[in-house]
């Protein structure tokens, strides 16, 4: 088996998995341990890239499992913001000059 290295879905989980696992791992130090609320940068960025090969890794094992849940991520995700995106109103009110109170 290839894995397609031009696949988009493939890069952006890559890099969600690291920014989930980077974040797990600030929240457990942040609130996890006793010694307080400092946050050890090289331990995030090492949990950050163990957490993007995991899911390269999972890329590689199973290809068409990852692609099913990248898809049916990436749908959920479009239908949940399109009210979003859809109620924002493109009219902006400028207003230039000193405040008046």
């Amino acid at each position: 088996m290839d894995l397609d290295l031009t696949k988009t879905s493939l890069w952006i989980s890559i890099f969600i998995g690291a920014a989930i696992a980077a974040a797990a791992s600030a929240g457990f130090q942040k609130y996890g341990s006793d010694e307080g609320s400092t946050i050890n940068i090289k331990g995030v960025v090492r949990d950050a890239i163990l957490g993007g090969i995991f899911i390269a890794m999972a890329w590689t094992l199973v290809p068409d499992s990852m692609t099913s849940i990248t898809e049916s991520v990436a749908t959920t995700v479009a239908t949940a913001t399109a009210p979003a995106v859809a109620s924002t109103n493109n009219e902006v009110d400028l207003q230039v000059g000193p405040a008046r109170f």
